[in-house]
């Protein structure tokens, strides 16, 4: 049974201290000399009371948390719990900067258990204002883990963060459908066609790579050239994604694909020529696909802004103005606004499954892992990674067809403020890329 005893004297207070006793389930005894709102017992009675009270709770089988868990700040907690977690490099990043931007500027300095789920509802309605669904999600998921673990540690009884799944409360509002853009064959070697025009090979041959393999943008960058296997011996011609290439902690580094999703795929025999002719263009580099001057590649900001836009959405034609040379214009692909180089690995994914391929056989092509049973029993084999790579062969013979029944190119966009003078890019000769570069594609504006 709970009881007190007498500790120490308060000379502030003028009182006496008292702490509470209370027996733990192992039959130890454990003690209490501060209540919730973290003030010390004054009263024989008032500690032995709450000593009661976590006695009764413990019988019950619910958590019962000590004084000093009781005190601990978020700010504290984030920092043991950033420690404790292990994730990819770029994971840590971002959890870091959630952290770092929203969470704690908002709830550092509150103790663990005082965070409510009606506080934390109302903080989430201002940040949906002002950032994006993806983003604000994401946040709640890094918070949502940080107060599973803090309720493991018995920083507090339960997960303030709401999951999603607990009642709806409020208006209904029906879950968007997030349709991610994604381009067709044709319209992918129109883009190929118009990176060819900015960029030269590399472009051109980066955009139908990620198309025709499905690999992450990262793992495009992350490919050496000893990686090809461009000679078919009866097995396909072949390409071994094992890392991907990012910045990490302001550094370059070659990490593990996402979810170790290291593969090696069989490609169609265009693909195959047009990375063999892009090798051989500049055999002193040990990357596949390099920056404009040679090194390293490396799709930051100014890539998606002044590369991958325009080749899509079009770059209206300039004539020399302030020293800079004349360019020539690039008309937009129509129907695929919006589309990012992350849809043209969706792409693929769309393609395989409407020309009706074995499942696993797609899904290890993409780089996931398939669940329950069906993974454990189906397999990958020889015969449906040569079908894919033929029915992908035949998607590219198909798009070279002239399309003369529709518009396939907007007009030009109009002309933006001058830029930068960007160094002058040679476009390597060789048969792929120039029978790409004078495909008819029928009636433009």
């Amino acid at each position: 049974m709970a009881y007190a005893e007498k500790r120490t004297y308060d000379k502030l207070a003028r009182k006496w201290r008292w702490r509470g006793k209370y027996k733990l389930l192992n039959g130890k005894w454990a003690s209490v000399s501060r209540d919730d709102n973290d003030q010390p017992f004054y009263t024989e009675r008032s500690a032995k009371e709450y000593a009661a009270g976590l006695e009764s709770d413990l019988r019950r089988g619910r958590t019962v948390i000590g004084s000093t868990q009781a005190r601990t700040t978020l700010n504290s907690w984030a920092d043991t719990w950033i420690d404790s977690i292990d994730l990819a490099p770029l994971s840590m990043k971002e959890y870091r900067l959630r952290l770092k931007n929203h969470i704690l500027p908002e709830w550092g300095g509150v103790a663990v258990k005082d965070l409510s789920p009606a506080g934390l509802a109302v903080w989430e309605k201002r940040l949906r204002i002002h950032l994006s669904k993806n983003y604000v999600d994401g946040i709640l998921t890094t918070f949502r883990s940080m107060m599973y673990d803090a309720v493991k540690e018995g920083l507090r009884l339960d997960n303030p963060v709401p999951s999603g799944q607990s009642g709806r409360r409020g208006r209904y509002t029906p879950k968007p459908t997030m349709e991610k853009a994604t381009a067709t064959p044709r319209q992918v070697l129109l883009i190929a066609r118009n990176a060819l025009e900015m960029r030269g090979l590399n472009e051109f041959a980066l955009v139908l790579t990620s198309a025709y393999t499905g690999l992450r943008i990262g793992e495009i960058a992350g490919l050496h050239r000893d990686q090809l296997d461009l000679i078919d011996s009866g097995s396909g011609y072949r390409l071994h994604s094992v890392q991907q290439s990012q910045y990490v902690d302001g550094a370059f580094a070659q990490i593990e694909n996402k979810y170790s999703s290291s593969r090696g795929l069989i490609i169609p025999r265009f693909l195959a020529d047009v990375l063999r002719e892009l090798v051989e263009s500049r055999p002193e580099s040990e990357w596949v696909f390099t920056a404009p001057k040679g090194g390293r590649l490396i799709r930051g900001g100014d890539w998606y802004s002044e590369t991958w836009k325009p080749i899509v959405a079009g770059r209206a034609p300039r004539g020399v103005i302030r020293g800079a040379k004349a360019r020539a214009g690039v008309r937009p692909v129509l129907g695929v606004e919006g589309l990012t180089p992350h849809g043209l690995r969706h792409s693929q994914k769309v393609w395989l499954d409407e020309t009706g391929h074995p499942r696993v056989a797609v899904e290890s092509r993409m780089g996931h892992v398939l669940q329950g049973v069906e993974g454990v029993y189906s397999h990958v084999t020889l015969k449906m990674e040569l079908a894919v790579a033929a029915a992908l062969q035949g998607l590219w013979e198909d798009s070279l067809r002239p399309v003369v029944d529709r518009r396939e190119f907007g007009p030009y966009p109009p002309l933006g403020p001058p830029r930068r003078k960007r160094s002058p890019r040679n476009l390597p000769g060789g048969s792929t890329a120039s029978r790409a570069r004078g495909v008819s594609v029928g009636v433009t504006a």
